[in-house]
């Protein structure tokens, strides 16, 4: 093979594995962005506004989850990943000192019960049991992992903490729309880690805290997580739908929820 056959079947043999995610997906990556700057928006108010803004994202995820995923009893799904955005969003919101996450865990674990009631409840001979109960657990771990945003108003520099990651997210994002060029998708995921730390930086130095180096972290890490939410669902059929964008937008922003809080009460507050 010539060397040009070579870089030709490179580039076929990227493309499959590396598949584009944003021309034909501006939901994805504009609910992000307007996700993004709600949350930060909110976490200058008040924790309860923050709440809202998490539940609202939850309450996006449990619409369409199911229609993401294709799974066969969407009805139940939904019901159930509506009940887990309420019990962990009260759980986080009504902590009004610390640990604040303390009834985390309890609300998620009534939650994931009624996981595994829905599965008992069904009607319609259990086709696809394990990917049900799988995809429904995974949903309310993204949800518990979201509701760590809401404490962080709570703690010292936690606003501009969370300011700090919803500009990585949000500008990360513009990543995703070189991902269709051949040349480019290779480099957007460093390519949004890079532009989520300078974006990170950029607004812990205008906020005054974090210091620049945590917030440049912070920036690099929220972003190469979210970005990769957005790739692995990317390939997901239903991805063509409206519906399924919203929820990888609101999926990418509440995974990184985690991250944001124990870096945030690790090497901020």
């Amino acid at each position: 093979m010539t060397r040009r056959q070579r870089r030709e079947e490179a580039q076929v043999a990227q493309a499959l594995v590396l598949p584009p995610t944003s021309s034909r997906r501006p939901l994805a990556v504009g609910s992000t962005m307007a996700l993004s700057a709600l949350v930060a928006l909110t976490g200058y108010a008040h924790p309860l506004l923050v709440a809202l803004a998490v539940g609202l994202a939850g309450l996006v995820m449990a619409w369409g989850w199911p229609v993401l995923l294709g799974l066969p009893s969407r009805f139940g799904t939904t019901v159930v990943l509506v009940i887990g955005t309420v019990a962990c969003t009260a759980a986080s919101a009504l902590a009004a000192d610390e640990p604040f996450l303390r009834w985390v865990p309890p609300a998620l674990a009534v939650s994931l019960i009624a996981a595994f009631l829905h599965q008992l409840l069904r009607r319609d001979g259990r086709p696809r049991l394990t990917e049900s109960v799988a995809a429904s657990g995974a949903g309310l771990a993204i949800i518990a992992s979201g509701v760590a945003y809401i404490p962080l108003p709570q703690t010292r520099g936690g606003s501009q903490t969370l300011a700090v990651a919803m500009a990585a997210l949000a500008f990360s994002a513009l990543a995703d729309l070189g991902v269709p060029t051949a040349r480019l998708r290779a480099w957007a995921l460093p390519l949004a880690m890079v532009v989520g730390g300078v974006a990170g930086l950029a607004v812990a130095l205008q906020a005054g805290r974090p210091s620049p180096a945590t917030g440049a972290l912070i920036g690099v890490l929220v972003a190469g997580t979210s970005h990769a939410v957005r790739r692995i669902l990317a390939v997901l059929p239903s991805m063509v739908s409206s519906r399924s964008q919203l929820v990888s937008g609101a999926t990418s922003v509440l995974l990184c929820g985690v991250v944001v809080y124990t870096l945030g009460r690790l090497l901020v507050a």
